[in-house]
């Protein structure tokens, strides 16, 4: 439980304060793009002289093993591998979005200048992601997924809302619970990819997940800025949010309709590398 703890807060709350730091500094230090540069420059210094003082956790004495297959699910776990990549991606999109595409949003829909206020919706947003897994993970796997399917498409239907009819405070709840959803239904995505690989291969198919989460997280942002040039942000928004609601919904029904797989052995066709 606490490697988790610390896991969740050192990835999804370096994320939400690395924004928040740099509105504040555009929005109050001289010469911000220098500034920020500065600040986490200097904080990789000290990341990287506690890595340097870190003792060596492998044994590099014990004789070389041969090397396992890196992508082996076992019987039966294709789809719920599926299931759970897709939950991956659909909940790192609306990441991807608001943060390459939320300064645009705010700046030009909901006429905010401040810098610090752009940062504060990062930071809403990744911070809910966090809190949401540290205060929720506890919960039976199927609950955290259900709550997720639900937080979701309510802070996606909010964020279209809150664009259609500009309101700066609905935007930021509505990427605080959008936020939220996307780190439960992550969640849920890693431990099912967890549940149905091979133990010897379960950093390669958790290698496999994350790169296709990485993809959410990029790809749709991407899309969403070509639809800009053909329509307005508000149905564009509506748009976006209806894919992705009902993507998720639907990953989660799979997700939560195939038991995983228990370890038996082998099949001939899952024990081939991918």
């Amino acid at each position: 439980m606490l490697p988790g703890i610390v896991a969740t807060a050192a990835n999804l709350g370096g994320l939400a304060s690395g924004p928040l730091v740099a509105g504040a500094a555009a929005e109050w230090l001289p010469t911000p793009l220098i500034t920020t540069q500065a600040i986490f420059t200097l904080a990789m210094a000290v990341c990287l002289a506690l890595v340097l003082c870190t003792p060596e956790t492998v044994d590099l004495e014990l004789p070389a093993a041969e090397p396992p297959s890196r992508f082996v699910l076992r019987p039966g776990g294709r789809r719920t591998f599926g299931a759970a990549g897709a939950l991956g991606a659909f909940a790192f999109a609306i990441l991807g979005l608001i943060s390459s595409l939320g300064a645009s949003v705010l700046h030009g829909t909901l006429h905010t200048d401040s810098h610090l206020v752009v940062g504060l919706a990062a930071f809403l947003m990744f911070g809910s992601a966090a809190a949401a897994q540290l205060v929720l993970g506890r919960l039976p796997q199927p609950r955290v997924l259900t709550v997720g399917a639900v937080v979701f498409p309510v802070g996606l239907v909010l964020c279209a809302v809150a664009l259609y009819h500009p309101a700066l405070w609905l935007y930021l709840v509505a990427v605080s619970l959008s936020g939220a959803g996307s780190g439960l239904l992550f969640k849920g995505g890693v431990e099912r990819a967890g549940s149905v690989a091979e133990p010897a291969s379960r950093a390669g198919v958790l290698a496999v997940f994350f790169v296709v989460a990485y993809l959410g997280i990029s790809l749709p942002s991407v899309l969403f800025s070509i639809a800009l040039r053909h329509f307005a942000v508000q149905t564009a928004m509506i748009g976006f949010a209806a894919v992705l609601s009902c993507g998720a919904v639907v990953s989660v029904v799979v997700a939560l309709r195939d038991r995983p797989p228990g370890p038996g052995a082998l099949s001939a066709q899952s024990a081939r590398p991918s």
